[in-house]
C-alpha cells in the first residue's frame, strides 16, 4: 500500500488507500520541513508503505537532499521509495496531467508551476516574508493590517472592522501577535475578505484586486520561463481561496491582458497528482522533484 502525504500552509491531508485524513499540523517558520513531517508521522497509522509520496509546500522549488525524508519514511513507515517533490509539481500534475501550461496554487502561500516541451519552471512560492504575494497570507495580513489601523485611529477601513469582528476578536486573544497562530488567523481571514468582496465591500474588493494583479505576474513568470511562442496555454488555478469565483474572475482578467490561454477546470488536486509525477518521473526531475530509494 502506498502512502500519500499533502503539507500545506493550513494543514496536512494524509491518503492511505482510498481514505483522506486531514491533520491540522501545517508547516510554519519555526521548523524545518522534515520536523514538521515528523510530527505528521507520529499521528499516523504506523504500518509498512513500501512507497511514499511527499507533496511539500515550504521548498520554495528546491528538493535539495532528499535522504533526511527518505531516511524518515524509512524510519517510521519501512518505505524503500520515497518521491519528494514541491507541492506546486504535485499540483500541476493532479490537475493538468500530461496538458502542457500553467498550474497556479492559491492557497495559504502561492506557487505556480508551468510545463511546456518536457520542461518545468516556477515562481514564487517564496513564503509569507518574501513572497506568497496575493495567497491567503497576504490577502488576510493586508485585511487585518488595515482593521487594526483603523481601531487605532491610524486608517479609515470601517468596512473590513465590520467584516472581521470574528477575526480581531481572535486577535485580541493573541498570546504572541508575530508567532504561528497569528499566521494561522490571516490565512483563515483570507475567506472571510473573499466572502466581503463578493458582497461588494469596497476595501475588500481593492485587496482582492491588488492581489489579482500580483498573481497575474506570477501566472506570466511561470509561463514565460518555458514560453517557445508557438502554443496556447491551458491555466488552471486551485487551491482553497479558488473556491472564490469572484476572486478566480479577476485574476483571470488581468492574466489576459498579457497571456491569451484556455482555462480548464483542473481534474484533481495534490493528492492525486504525487502520485501521478511518481508514475510518470521514475528519476529525479531536479530541483523540483527527487527520489530517495533503499
Amino acid at each position: 500500500m502506498n502512502l500519500i502525504v499533502d503539507l500545506g500552509q493550513s494543514g496536512a491531508r494524509v491518503k492511505i488507500g482510498e481514505k483522506i485524513t486531514p491533520y491540522s499540523i501545517a508547516k510554519n517558520s519555526n521548523e524545518s520541513v522534515v520536523e514538521t513531517l515528523e510530527r505528521i508521522f507520529k499521528q499516523v497509522p504506523q504500518e509498512t508503505y513500501e512507497n511514499t509520496y511527499l507533496s511539500l509546500t515550504g521548498l520554495q522549488g528546491d528538493v535539495k537532499d532528499p535522504k533526511p525524508y527518505g531516511e524518515l519514511c524509512s524510519r517510521y513507515f519501512n518505505s524503500r521509495n520515497v518521491c519528494i517533490m514541491d507541492d506546486g509539481v504535485a499540483s500541476y500534475l493532479g490537475a493538468l496531467g500530461d496538458r502542457e501550461g500553467i498550474a497556479l496554487t492559491l492557497g495559504g502561500g502561492v506557487v505556480a508551476i508551468a510545463s511546456n516541451g518536457g520542461r518545468f519552471s516556477h515562481a514564487d512560492g517564496k513564503g509569507p516574508v518574501f513572497g506568497d504575494f496575493g495567497g491567503g497570507f497576504w490577502i488576510g495580513q493586508s485585511a487585518m493590517r488595515r482593521a487594526i489601523a483603523t481601531l487605532d485611529g491610524r486608517d479609515n477601513t470601517e468596512d473590513l472592522v465590520d467584516l472581521m469582528k470574528n477575526e480581531l476578536t481572535e486577535y485580541g486573544t493573541l498570546q504572541n501577535t508575530t508567532g504561528v497562530e497569528a499566521a494561522q488567523l490571516c490565512i483563515r481571514a483570507a475567506k472571510t475578505v473573499a466572502m466581503g468582496s463578493e458582497q461588494g465591500l469596497s476595501n475588500a474588493v481593492k485587496i482582492l484586486e491588488e492581489g489579482a494583479q500580483h498573481l497575474a505576474k506570477t501566472i506570466i513568470s511561470a509561463w514565460s520561463k518555458v514560453n517557445q511562442g508557438e502554443k496556447l496555454p491551458s491555466l488552471t488555478i486551485q487551491g482553497g481561496l479558488s473556491k472564490s469565483n469572484f476572486y478566480v474572475e479577476l485574476i483571470k482578467t488581468e492574466v489576459s491582458k498579457s497571456l491569451s490561454f484556455d482555462y480548464v477546470t483542473g481534474d484533481g488536486d495534490h493528492l492525486i497528482g504525487a502520485p501521478r509525477a511518481a508514475a510518470k518521473y521514475l528519476s529525479d526531475v531536479s530541483p523540483l522533484l527527487k527520489w530517495w530509494r533503499a
